[in-house]
């Protein structure tokens, strides 16, 4: 748009970034305060909280083995070593996913400043990527890189829009049932709608987690809130907002952000999808291209 209006590239380039960032700029300013504290209020109760789940389970799981009698000692000790060590397993090998999210921080600085460049002088990079492929029409290089850049921006529109109303959602939700650190946990929430499947899970530990100190009862109405969003994203938000996006298989989806996760982090884990659809949409204009030649 701002090279309708006479806008040399570069400089529209340079100030598309501004305007983005200054728009989460001025939110972070507005939220800031707010956030500061129950971020650290989180930081704080989450222990805390986990200490209480884990409390609880060892006692249910004595009453639940309490019934076996006086010969089911062994088995008592046993089934509660192995509870404590799969609610260790669950909350230790997720809780750092969450922690690492300051990590993709700095790395978003630097797609910052490659996509400045890259917008600036696209037909740039694009012919140098073609020139890769002395065997491809160019034609056909340039045509499978605008389908991965409408497949992306579907796809980015699609999913901001669905976190602001996962946000707004689960804050509200979340302050109704009384829950410390509702906004916070919202941002959580929102942030993790990026990543399909694994990312509601994930977003809703800490809730839960949270939930729990003020009791059992009040942690199972967060769970029911978390699968209620869910429900709404997955058959309201995801159908109208993904309309004519790439579709992507449930199980590749998973497998593909498992081995993001592990080769790369919490970073790999939040650019899967789009990487996987910008992959499938790659290989459905080459396959297009192929067949029309």
């Amino acid at each position: 748009p701002l090279e309708g209006w006479g806008v040399p590239r570069p400089v529209a380039a340079v100030l598309a970034v501004i305007v983005v960032l200054g728009v989460f700029t001025a939110l972070i300013l507005l939220t800031w305060p707010t956030l500061q504290g129950q971020t650290e209020q989180i930081r704080e109760r989450l222990p805390e909280a986990i200490g209480s789940i884990r409390g609880w389970l060892a006692e249910q799981s004595t009453a639940l083995s309490g019934s076996l009698g006086e010969a089911g000692d062994g088995m008592e000790d046993e089934l509660r070593e192995r509870m404590r060590g799969e609610v260790a397993g669950m909350v230790g090998g997720t809780l750092p996913l969450l922690n690492s999210a300051l990590g993709a921080v700095s790395g978003l600085f630097l797609v910052l400043f490659a996509a400045v460049f890259l917008a600036a002088s696209p037909k740039v990079y694009a012919d140098g990527l073609a020139g890769l492929l002395p065997g491809v029409p160019e034609a056909r290089t340039h045509a499978a890189l605008a389908a991965i850049g409408r497949t992306l921006r579907k796809w980015l529109q699609a999913t901001a829009l669905s976190g602001l109303v996962i946000l707004v959602l689960s804050t509200v939700g979340l302050t109704l049932l009384g829950v410390p650190a509702a906004l916070a946990l919202g941002v959580i929430a929102a942030i993790m709608a990026f990543v399909p499947y694994v990312g509601p899970i994930l977003s809703a530990i800490p809730a839960v987690a949270m939930a729990f100190v003020t009791g059992p009862d009040k942690a199972v109405w967060v769970i029911v809130l978390y699968i209620a969003i869910q429900a709404v994203e997955s058959n309201l938000l995801q159908p109208l907002l993904m309309k004519g996006l790439v579709k992507l298989e449930p199980a590749l989806t998973i497998l593909f952000q498992a081995m993001m996760a592990t080769l790369f982090g919490f970073l790999g884990l939040l650019l899967a999808v789009p990487i996987l659809a910008s992959a499938k949409a790659l290989l459905a204009e080459w396959r297009a291209g192929g067949a029309t030649a």
